[in-house]
């Protein structure tokens, strides 16, 4: 069941599984890493989400898996960005992507974001109409990921007290 499953900050003591689960992200999608690149991120994700200009979240089973990843980094004061959102395809269709945006959302917001972005692939149908269903619309490159084929942005609303 959905509400079994976890979604926390990654810490150290998660390297393992935040490092397996973002390289079945990029074979998943067929891609190379490019960790002195355009995938920096993936490279050292423990400095680039490190609680203060980011934070990678983990989703973790009820057996203590790490199961899927999201990390959110602040761009430029007042902008923050999704980057690797992922849950394994055994875990889908749970309701976990919704539990997961929902705190993007939050850190976002705690990040000081009253935007957000993220770049993605058309192929990745679900995944957009996800980002879709929640506002996002699409907007220019705002990156030159050559990977993606669209950008899309969020405006956030304020926290409510």
């Amino acid at each position: 069941m959905a509400e079994d499953y976890w979604i926390r900050p990654a810490g150290p003591a998660d390297h393992e599984g935040v490092t397996r689960e973002l390289a079945e992200y990029f074979a998943f999608l067929g891609e190379e890493v490019d960790a002195a690149g355009i995938d920096h991120d993936v490279g050292d994700w423990q400095a680039e989400y490190d609680g203060v200009a980011g934070v990678m979240l983990i989703v973790v089973d009820p057996a203590g898996q790490v199961v899927g990843t999201a990390g959110v980094r602040r761009l430029e004061p007042g902008v923050t960005e999704l980057k690797r959102m992922w849950l394994r395809p055994t875990c889908r269709g749970r309701g976990l992507a919704r539990r997961l945006m929902d705190r993007v959302l939050e850190e976002a917001r705690a990040l000081g974001g009253r935007v957000l972005r993220l770049d993605s692939e058309r192929r990745l149908a679900a995944a957009v109409r996800l980002y879709r269903s929640y506002g996002f619309e699409e907007i220019p490159d705002y990156n030159r990921n050559p990977r993606a084929e669209l950008w899309m942005e969020l405006r956030l609303t304020p926290r409510r007290s």
